[in-house]
C-alpha cells in the first residue's frame, strides 16, 4: 500500500491510541515536554516506519502536503536519519529538545498534529482521569511554548469553552439559562407522561429539541 495522506493519519491514529500506556511508563522521569513530545512522536512515527519500508518519496510527499516550510524542511532530513536507527523514544525526544527553541520547527509540528487530528485522537483513549491529566500537562506544556490558543478548543475536552468578547460557554449536559424559567429543564431524551385514563398531561424534551409544555420562561 503507497503510504499517503490518508494512510498517515489511519496509521497515526492506531499509534495514539495507545498514548496512555506510552506516557504512563515516563510519567516518573520527569520528562520536559513529555505529553507534546509523545504526540508529535507518535503522529510522525508512522513516515519513519514508512520510510524504513522504502516509501521515502510517498513519505516526503505526504509530508509536504501538511507541513512546508524550514520545519517541515527538518523534519524530513530527521525522518531521513530516523529511519536508519531510531525508535519512537527517540522521536518524541528530539521535538521534546528543538522545539521550545525554535518557532519554524513548533509551526510544522502543529500543523502536524491539527491535521491528524492528534490530540482529539489521543484523548479518545484515554480513561476520564487520565484525560484530565493529559490536558492539565498538555495545557501548561503548550502555555510554556507560546501555541495554546491554538489547541485550547481541543483540549475543552467533553466541555465547552468560551473564546471572545461576550461568549458563554456550556459543560456536556448542561442548559445555559438567561432569564427566569419556571418548571424543569431536561437535557435527557423525550420523556412523555400519562395519567390512569390513558391521557398525555405534560412533555419534556432534550433542551436540543423541541418546545416543552412544562417549561415556560420569562
Amino acid at each position: 500500500m503507497e503510504f499517503t495522506l490518508d494512510v498517515w493519519k489511519e496509521k497515526a491514529a492506531g499509534q495514539l491510541a495507545r498514548i496512555g500506556d506510552w506516557l504512563e511508563q515516563r510519567k516518573k522521569q520527569d520528562t520536559p515536554y513529555l505529553v507534546y513530545g509523545a504526540l508529535c512522536g507518535l503522529s510522525l512515527w508512522p513516515l519513519v516506519e514508512a520510510a524504513r519500508a522504502g516509501q521515502v518519496l510517498p513519505v516526503m510527499m505526504a509530508l509536504g502536503s501538511v507541513a512546508a516550510g524550514v520545519g517541515g524542511n527538518l523534519i524530513a532530513e530527521q525522518v531521513q536519519r530516523w529511519k536508519d536507527q531510531a525508535d519512537e523514544a527517540q522521536v518524541a525526544g528530539w521535538v521534546a529538545e528543538r522545539a521550545p527553541a525554535d518557532p519554524g520547527l513548533r509551526e510544522a509540528l502543529d500543523g502536524i498534529l491539527e491535521r491528524l487530528d492528534a490530540v482529539a485522537q489521543a484523548q479518545a483513549g484515554l480513561s476520564e482521569a487520565d484525560r484530565r491529566w493529559f490536558a492539565e500537562v498538555l495545557r501548561g506544556e503548550l502555555s510554556q511554548l507560546g501555541n495554546l490558543a491554538r489547541f485550547q478548543a481541543t483540549l475543552s475536552g467533553p466541555g465547552a469553552i468560551a473564546q471572545g468578547g461576550g461568549a458563554k460557554a456550556v459543560g456536556q449536559g448542561g442548559v445555559l439559562v438567561e432569564g427566569n424559567v419556571h418548571g424543569d429543564v431536561v437535557t435527557g431524551q423525550k420523556t412523555t407522561v400519562f395519567d390512569q385514563r390513558g391521557q398525555q398531561v405534560g412533555q419534556q424534551t432534550n433542551i436540543a429539541g423541541n418546545r416543552d409544555s412544562s417549561l415556560r420562561s420569562e
